[in-house]
């Protein structure tokens, strides 16, 4: 479940950049993400982060995530 539950947030986190690509908004203009550990937390980020990352995570939850989980 937590699986299915991380690409959900991935995908919204995709849907979030996607919205935000507009030429008149500043790539330094910062935007919130969730977190893709699964925790739902929201982490500001600017979009030239958020692209140049593989990922959004909360501090100290990117650490955390196991294969397991």
């Amino acid at each position: 479940m937590l699986d299915t539950q991380r690409e959900t947030i991935r995908t919204v986190n995709r849907t979030i950049r996607e919205f935000a690509d507009d030429p008149r908004i500043p790539s330094e203009e910062s935007w919130e993400f969730f977190c893709e550990c699964g925790c739902f937390t929201l982490v500001e980020v600017t979009l030239e982060r958020y692209d140049s990352e593989a990922g959004v995570w909360a501090p100290g939850h990117e650490a955390s995530v196991t294969a397991s989980d």
